[in-house]
């Protein structure tokens, strides 16, 4: 087990000289930029990295990495040749990997073996079970489509969405076990600040439970959810605790189902990081990979989301 990659992680020298004797042409100089994460278990998951130009948005590679030790070390088990945009677990010990190219990569077995996979933006809550939300308009009101599938997205069945009842710009889900899912419904953006609504099933969508909502008429909080920032994202643990993930906003992190929330400001700093993944287990640990720019940082709790530290760092 090596050590996780930080900062310069690749110096490519160019070693050609002129017949006048020119210098050969300066190195060009990579670092490590952190894109995803993901974990199965409290000590389990896989981390998303590019290989980038410092100072530019421009990651040519990209690589995925698992770690054992809840985060403090990682070995890399896939090279990829394109950036990696994003990462999605697929039930209990499964990875959906997506690439900037429009590539994506599957494994079924924790990270040990990879193969090539068609891209399929959905919430899986195993390999055969996914959520997804279709937009469309009644009159001149959006609505969302809420639809499953339990054969691995060849049939969809049309479910009552929530959202209809509430926001329905758009919508994430968090499928913890087959039956047992939560969704956040949002939004428009509209100057740093978005309506959203937390529902909550136990019987696969049959019927749905309203948790914590802040919604057209502003208020400073509803249920520890400021009408600021933007929902990007939600993870919960079976028996409840969870965590709400923001743009342009904070990290939130409930103990009761997504009845009420309290926000981490010092955790996740407001109008400057930017949540890219969460992980919640009912142990009380919990994970956030949040970055500012190209400085990325791996932060997780053991205490339900009481006090929180830094696992990793990334100074790309």
């Amino acid at each position: 087990m090596r050590p996780a990659l930080r900062g310069v992680i690749l110096l490519v020298a160019v070693a050609l000289a002129t017949q006048s004797g020119a210098a050969a042409p300066a190195a060009t100089r990579q670092v490590t930029r952190a894109e995803a994460a993901i974990f199965w278990t409290p000590e389990v998951g896989l981390l998303a990295v590019g290989y980038c130009v410092p100072g530019i948005n421009h990651c040519p590679r990209g690589a995925l990495e698992r770690t054992t030790d809840g985060g403090r070390t990682y070995r890399i088990v896939l090279h990829t040749g394109a950036s990696i945009v994003g990462m999605k677990t697929l039930g209990s010990n499964g990875a959906l990997a997506t690439l900037s190219d429009g590539d994506a990569w599957r494994t079924l077995d924790g990270g040990r073996t990879w193969r090539p996979a068609a891209f399929k933006p959905y919430f899986w809550a195993t390999p055969r079970i996914a959520l997804r939300f279709d937009a469309y308009f009644q009159r001149n009101t959006q609505k969302l489509a809420l639809r499953v599938t339990h054969d691995g997205g060849r049939t969809w069945r049309l479910l009552v969405d929530p959202c209809n009842r509430a926001v329905t710009y758009n919508a994430y889900a968090d499928p913890v076990t087959p039956k047992l899912w939560w969704i956040v419904c949002i939004g428009l953006p509209a100057g740093g600040t978005m309506d959203k609504a937390i529902f909550r099933t136990r019987d696969g969508g049959k019927t749905w439970e309203p948790r914590a909502e802040n919604l057209t008429a502003p208020k400073p909080t509803a249920r520890g959810i400021a009408f600021t920032g933007y929902p990007n994202g939600i993870a919960f643990a079976s028996n409840g605790f969870g965590l709400l993930t923001e743009s342009l906003g904070t990290l939130y992190v409930s103990r009761d189902g997504g009845l009420h929330f309290s926000g981490h400001p010092k955790v996740h700093r407001p109008d400057l990081d930017f949540c890219r993944s969460a992980a919640a287990f009912s142990n009380g640990v919990a994970y956030a990979l949040l970055t500012a720019g190209f400085p990325g940082r791996l932060v997780a709790t053991h205490d339900f989301g009481r006090t929180w530290h830094v696992v990793q760092r990334w100074s790309g």
